[in-house]
């Protein structure tokens, strides 16, 4: 056996506390703060996309219960509506009735129970404050007709007047469903 100087035996101690001192920062320290590092990146991101995900969340929940109130609201619909004939009425209700160029109704299957209706009214040489009155009148009736575009555009002829395009959708049970009913 080897016999070590009391100068030897202390290198030898300082050598593996140095090694021991290494290697717990290699395989200890360095890897948790480098974690740590990466965990301070990530958590913040992380934080955004669940804010994210909840606000996704609460407009996936707002948008299910509109389709379903909307869904219930066609459904109860009287069956004989007729979108067209509705606006042919508050047209003349509205006395716009002269103002009319054309009307024209599209019907569009959307899912296999319902349908889109949409007519599309060509009105020339009237004022804003009447095509403002005649859309306030579509949009607060109880029925399911929004107006879907709107195009305005000076007279030619009359600088004071206006032509317009107003496209009015609503929902229908299909015919295939009300059939079932």
């Amino acid at each position: 056996m080897i016999r070590l100087t009391r100068r030897e035996k202390r290198f030898a101690v300082a050598l593996a506390a140095v090694i021991a001192a290494w290697l717990i920062f290699s395989f200890v320290i360095k890897p948790a703060a480098e974690r740590s590092e990466t965990l301070r990146r990530v958590i913040p991101e992380k934080q955004d996309e669940l804010r994210q995900l909840r606000a996704k969340s609460n407009e996936y929940i707002f948008l299910r219960n509109s389709l379903a109130e909307l869904r219930t609201k066609v459904a109860s619909q009287d069956s004989s509506f007729e979108l067209l004939a509705f606006l042919e009425t508050l047209i003349g209700k509205s006395g716009l009735t002269t103002k009319v160029a054309t009307m024209k109704q599209q019907v569009i299957p959307l899912e296999p129970d319902y349908s889109e209706t949409i007519v599309e009214i060509k009105l020339e040489n009237l004022t804003l404050s009447r095509l403002v009155d005649f859309l306030a009148k579509v949009e607060s009736s109880d029925v399911l007709a929004r107006t879907k575009n709107l195009h305005i555009k000076t007279n030619p002829s009359n600088k004071d007047l206006l032509d317009s395009v107003v496209r009015i959708h609503g929902a229908k049970l299909a015919q295939n469903r009300l059939a079932r009913k």
